[in-house]
């Protein structure tokens, strides 16, 4: 049976970023109002931070899809847990049951087991994500997650915050982001926000950092990419 190809996954996640990039480029070069600069650097992160949302379900039901031993055994645990809490089906399960599971799981039956909603799989934080991966891939995938630096796991929860605010614009999304932005782990990476807080997210991702060559928003578009090419 055919199985869903996890480099696929990666060059279309890479292609979208670069379709995004692209679009950035070709657009702040063409405005004149500040403010619309601005507009544009925000909009075009909050569109590279939905293309991560998808590749991370993707990839996570790619994964599943290659090798599902270690999702399939969270489900035995999972189903195993909710008969010890339940002595009634436990009885009935003992009696009558037996789970069994086909051999390969195919996309639509992992993305049923994964989330009955139909939603993407998405995690709010890289530490959930990393968690949830230990316990569903096998481990030659989870280490894919888990070996990331830790700078480049600083920068998948900027990206989320910064993601969240714009989104929002609450007082509590802009809390979030301009702590996340100060995590000491992206020091080296350029995008770590250097003294008081801000509240102007287009302004601060279209600004070049003193001694850098490219503003902000171009280096987290080349930072994802590295980092869906590391997983």
């Amino acid at each position: 049976m055919r199985k869903i190809s996890p480099q696929c996954i990666i060059d279309d996640f890479v292609e979208q970023l670069g379709d995004i990039k692209t679009f950035y480029m070709d657009g702040i070069s063409g405005l004149s109002k500040d403010g619309d600069k601005s507009r544009l650097a925000e909009y075009s992160l909050l569109a590279a931070a939905v293309a991560w949302e998808g590749f991370v379900s993707d990839i996570f039901i790619a994964y599943i899809n290659s090798d599902s031993a270690q999702f399939k055994q969270h489900l035995r645990n999972s189903f195993d847990e909710h008969l010890t809490e339940h002595d009634k089906a436990n009885t009935v399960f003992l009696k009558y049951g037996k789970l069994e599971f086909p051999s390969h799981l195919t996309k639509a039956d992992v993305q049923s087991l994964a989330n009955s909603s139909g939603s993407n799989i998405t995690f709010s934080n890289f530490a959930l994500l990393e968690d949830r991966a230990r316990i569903w891939l096998v481990q030659q995938h989870a280490d894919k997650f888990a070996n990331l630096t830790s700078s480049q796991k600083a920068v998948v929860n900027a990206v989320i915050t910064l993601r969240n605010h714009i989104a929002h614009r609450s007082k509590r999304s802009l809390d979030a982001m301009n702590e996340s932005l100060a995590a000491g782990a992206l020091y080296t990476t350029g995008i770590k926000r250097q003294g008081n807080n801000f509240h102007n997210v287009g302004a601060w991702l279209k600004a070049k950092p003193v001694g850098r060559n490219e503003s902000r928003l171009i280096t987290i578009f080349l930072l994802l990419d590295a980092i869906s090419k590391a997983c």
